[in-house]
């Protein structure tokens, strides 16, 4: 099916060549092979019986940033994340996936204690690692084979803190949040953010404790089963509320949820698919708020999964413009070089690609650099610290938070109606 489903894609492509003038790995190497139109030529190739996999066809494959910017330029309409899901699926049939990978994917990912024990062992380890140190930021020796700037794990998971609603006397809507693998271990304070937000706005936040991984490791590496697996774990947890929208911080976690969950579990998480919301585009069509703006020049980095896969570019734009001064970077759509498992396998390309990024932003001049995607934080500070740069990286929410008005009820219309699609 997902073969037949790539084929067609494959024929829409009119071998152009325009996606070499946006595709950040091919702008870095200029390796004909990893763009979107030569993948497109090897994918022919394979389904045609022409190749077979192997471990330098996988290496093209796998150094696919997979950010959607070829799909979103392309005057042909072609689906290329449907090739690539077909290829990554192909590589996981005919030749595997490490062990390791698979045991944390099948067995650890789906299991929530199992995978807060292990990343509390991690944290304990970082304890006695020597590194150097720049802020809340460390250099740890030998981090992913690699020179990384990390942050420290969070004390106390989101899923652990907010376990239990805040429950508020009359509430215009009860979302449930989405909270994501890094937002949960690294980046709480987003998290706090978000909650305390809607909350000042009288909506009531549910964090189901039971919810996993959104699978994207899993899908990234051509596991469907694993991701699969996530998927139902998620739709059996959130359909177990009574929510009337269900909300993320993360944009690559509302890609999968809403993209994929449709494409693994059918029409069974439609009912699901059609609550869920970034964040930014809730708070622009559910909520009216008043803000205190700060004194402070901001720039803005758009996400790869939130811009290009889902259209969202002025809604973040529109929240941080009534908290601060907001200064544009130069092509602020570029690839931070992120991506999750990308940036692990291929680290010095990610490093090479998120250069032109962190330039941009010490340009612009901005104290803060403000996203919307807890992965693109994670670079865009590794980057940061790389550079000795002082510029704080924020989340949107976390910039709302601290200018929206103190009484959550001062920005919210009186009599307000409130639509949710379903």
């Amino acid at each position: 099916m997902g073969i037949e489903e790539a084929k067609k894609e494959i024929a829409k492509c009119a071998k152009c060549g325009k996606c070499r003038s946006v595709c950040p790995v091919f702008l870095e190497t200029g390796d004909e092979t990893r763009v979107a139109r030569g993948r497109i030529s090897l994918a022919e190739a394979i389904f045609q019986g022409e190749i077979y996999y192997s471990p330098e066809l996988r290496d093209y494959i796998y150094s696919c940033k997979k950010c959607l910017r070829c799909q979103a330029i392309c005057p042909s309409g072609v689906d290329f994340s449907t090739i690539m899901d077909a290829l990554l699926e192909g590589i996981e049939q005919n030749m595997g996936i490490p062990p390791l990978a698979r045991l944390i994917l099948r067995h650890v990912l789906p299991r929530r204690g199992l995978f807060d024990f292990v990343l509390n062992l991690v944290s304990f380890g970082q304890n006695f690692l020597p590194g150097e140190r720049r802020g809340s930021l460390r250099h740890l020796p030998l981090f992913f084979m690699g020179r990384r700037w990390v942050p420290p794990l969070a004390r106390q998971t989101v899923l652990n803190k907010h376990r239990h609603t805040k429950k508020l006397a009359n509430p215009r809507m009860r979302v449930g949040f989405f909270v994501g693998c890094l937002t949960n271990y690294v980046y709480p304070n987003m998290a706090d953010s978000l909650i305390n937000v809607l909350n000042k706005l009288d909506i009531e936040v549910v964090v189901p404790s039971k919810q996993v991984c959104c699978g994207i490791p899993a899908k990234s590496l051509g596991d469907t089963t694993a991701a699969k697996k996530l998927a139902q774990k998620n739709r059996e947890v959130f359909e177990a509320e009574d929510l009337d929208a269900i909300v993320s911080g993360c944009g690559t976690c509302t890609l999968t949820i809403k993209r994929d969950y449709l494409k693994m579990l059918g029409d069974s998480w439609r009912p699901m698919h059609d609550k869920i919301y970034d964040i930014n585009v809730f708070l622009e069509k559910f909520t009216q708020y008043e803000t205190a703006p700060i004194d402070s020049t901001v720039t803005y980095h758009d996400p790869c999964h939130l811009r290009w896969g889902q259209g969202i570019i002025k809604e973040p734009r529109n929240v941080i413009k009534r908290c601060a001064t907001l200064k544009e970077m130069e092509t602020p759509e570029r690839c931070c070089g992120g991506g999750g498992v990308f940036s692990l396998i291929y680290r010095d390309l990610s490093m090479m690609i998120g250069d032109h990024k962190i330039k941009a932003v010490e340009k612009s001049g901005a104290e803060k650099v403000v996203t919307s995607c807890p992965g693109c934080m994670l670079q865009l500070s590794d980057l940061a610290a790389g550079k000795n740069l002082p510029v704080e990286t924020l989340h949107v929410v976390e910039l709302l938070d601290r200018t929206l008005k103190k009484n959550g009820k001062e920005g919210v219309v009186a009599g307000q109606t409130v639509e949710v699609s379903t």
